[in-house]
């Protein structure tokens, strides 16, 4: 049997994983930036969300569960929402800096921000895959 917050995990790595190629799309487009990388920033946000409704649902046990021995706990949901908090912050300071490429140091802010971004977000798609979704499909 799956298990109850399996739903909630693929929809965060479905979120996860549709923000990937939009990000690809954006970076090029520099100015033009903020407006092609929003429906990246709402799946990032809608992904926060069901992280939190599982980690929330972890919480209720007294004492909430760890992994190991359990096969997932808060400790994998906190860092996951660790992770998806680093890559929103990142996209906050890429739409900041965008408006005013071309100048060296919104250009140096751009590009490490989305460096951060590209790298993170394929890391916390695995780390959904691997520590939610993996284990709940396990029966």
């Amino acid at each position: 049997m799956a298990g109850k917050l399996l739903p909630n995990a693929i929809k965060a790595k479905v979120f996860v994983d549709s923000a990937i190629p939009v990000l690809a799309a954006a970076i090029p487009l520099a100015n033009g930036y903020p407006a092609a990388i929003a429906p990246a920033i709402t799946s990032v946000t809608n992904a926060v969300t069901e992280i939190t409704f599982i980690q929330t649902k972890l919480m209720i046990k007294v004492p909430p569960p760890l992994s190991p021995p359990s096969r997932f706990g808060v400790n994998t949901t906190g860092a996951i929402l660790t992770q998806l908090t680093t890559i929103l912050t990142a996209f906050t300071a890429a739409v900041t800096a965008a408006p005013l490429l071309p100048e060296p140091t919104a250009t140096t802010t751009f590009t490490a921000a989305n460096t951060t971004i590209g790298t993170a977000l394929p890391l916390v798609s695995t780390a959904i895959t691997v520590g939610l979704i993996t284990p709940q499909s396990i029966v």
